[in-house]
């Protein structure tokens, strides 16, 4: 997170932010805030990843079932 950025607080349960505070204190992270940030990150880039590889995989689904409706493919 650059400086320039504006942030949000966003409440967690107490014993959630237990195990954040423990588990920053064996990583590189300056503090909790930052490693939630990237753990945040790498979640919504993961949903994002399998969003994107579920719509390939229908589109690809739907020409080989037109392709096959077309004649050009055997079952």
């Amino acid at each position: 997170m650059t400086e320039s950025q504006t942030t949000s607080a966003v409440e967690v349960p107490t014993e959630v932010l237990e195990q954040l505070e423990h588990r920053v204190t064996q990583t590189e992270f300056e503090d909790t805030s930052a490693y939630v940030t990237h753990l945040l990150e790498e979640v919504l880039f993961q949903l994002e990843q399998s969003a994107e590889s579920e719509v390939e995989s229908v589109d690809e689904q739907q020409v080989q079932e037109r392709l096959k409706s077309l004649g050009y493919l055997n079952e």
